[in-house]
Order: structure tokens, then sequence, then C-alpha cells
């Protein structure tokens, strides 16, 4: 088991300004990306991807040229880096939508005809409706 952490210890030996120095620099640089992606790889052929995508070349066919010439991606991802390039944004924030099944609307309420609306038995219990 660990032995738990004194922090009153900690924040006695300290070097706040040491640290404030650090973490300043920290945030004038980017922070580091250890994972690309393919929207990241193909970021320089961004305008152009979209040109041809615009000029009538479907992801398909974009996809297998990018095959070709050793850039494994699927039409479906192109498709998707092209859509994110084209709202504007890099899509980091933005989820994936959900789609909802629809569901069937149920009528809950029974059905009357018109030739079972005069009559009545007193056989049958329900409502009685008049005769119009």
């Amino acid at each position: 088991m660990s032995t738990p952490t004194d922090y009153t210890k900690l924040a006695a030996t300290l070097d706040y300004a040491a640290l404030e120095k650090k973490l300043a620099q920290l945030a004038e640089r980017q922070p580091p990306k250890t994972r690309k992606n393919i929207a990241d790889v193909l970021e320089p052929l961004r305008d152009r991807l979209l040109a041809l995508h615009r000029n009538g070349w479907s992801t398909s066919q974009l996809a297998d040229e990018l095959k070709t010439a050793g850039v494994p991606v699927s039409p479906a991802r192109l498709r998707e880096c092209l859509s994110r390039w084209t709202a504007g944004g890099d899509g980091a924030a933005k989820s994936p939508t959900r789609r909802r099944r629809k569901r069937a609307v149920v009528n809950i309420q029974p059905t009357i005809t018109a030739s079972h609306a005069g009559r009545s038995s007193d056989s049958q219990p329900g409502l009685k409706l008049p005769a119009r």
C-alpha cells in the first residue's frame, strides 16, 4: 500500500515561482500530438481534395487514387474528412450524429364506423351513441 501524500509539507517545499515560469512556457507552445489520424495526414492536400470533390470526383474514386499512392483510406473516412473540412471546423468538438429509429404511431382510440353509429343493442355493454 502506498503512503498518503502530505500536501502541507509539499506546499512548504514547492518553488511556486519556478513552477509558474514552467507553466507559462508551456502555454506558449502547442501541446504535443502523439497520434496522427488520416485527417492530419491529408491536411496538406485538403484544398486539392475539396476542389476535386466539388468538380465531381466521388469519395470512392479519390480513395482509390490515394490508395494507389500509398495512403490507405476508406471512402467513408475520406467523406467524413471532406464534410468536416467544408463545415469549416476541425471536428474535435463534434460527435457523430445518433440516428433514432422511428416509432410506429399507435392509434389508441377505437374507430367508429357510420353503419354502427345509430344501432344499439341492450345485450352488449358499452357506450350508446345517439342517432343522427
